[in-house]
């Protein structure tokens, strides 16, 4: 269940001021002295707030960082990107994103991962490809993978059942896309 903070915000183009209901990651965004998007009404727009008021973090405030997990969405797609990081925001998660198999080596060589989120078709590195470096480095586990794709070709399917990783067809419902991750960080 999220826990949630009533916090007093201020529009940074009109200035305009109105209380939300923040979760525990954007209130310490804020008290980090960082800016949210929220719709303004005033200006009719996504706008940036900031606190209205300086905000102090308490222990309860601050997730458990030992409990925060380690995710890279790759994908070619900005918003694919956009509307996963959408979905994760409200787990106690820390989110990189890449958008295509050569930068997710990159970044999978330099930090560990709970979890690999990956399209299938992209530029440089396909996804097949991706996995085959991440199992010869050992990086994550297969069933630490997830892979969304819209291909359905004899080929991919292949593939996809033979990784052990879970597997998401696109279109994809988020509920559907939610539980996979949850099921996949739970093991």
């Amino acid at each position: 269940m999220l826990n949630l903070k009533q916090v007093l915000l201020s529009c940074a183009n009109c200035g305009t001021r109105k209380r939300f209901s923040l979760t525990s990651e954007q209130f310490g965004k804020l008290a980090e002295g960082k800016q949210q998007h929220f719709f303004c009404n005033y200006c009719s727009a996504q706008s940036l707030w900031k606190a209205a008021e300086p905000l102090k973090l308490t222990p309860e405030d601050s997730p458990d960082e030992a409990a925060t997990k380690n995710i890279l969405l790759v994908d070619d797609d900005d918003l694919t990107l956009q509307l996963l990081e959408k979905v994760l925001e409200a787990e106690n998660v820390h989110i990189e994103m890449a958008q295509n198999g050569k930068e997710a080596l990159e970044k999978l060589g330099a930090t560990k991962f709970d979890l690999v989120i990956c399209d299938i078709q992209m530029p440089e590195i396909r996804g097949e490809e991706l996995f085959r470096h991440i199992q010869e480095n050992a990086w994550v586990a297969p069933h630490q993978i997830i892979f969304l794709t819209g291909d359905k070709s004899v080929e991919v399917k292949k593939f996809l059942e033979s990784s052990g990783c879970s597997y998401i067809y696109k279109p994809f419902a988020m509920l559907q896309f939610a539980q996979q991750v949850e099921a996949a960080l739970e093991d």
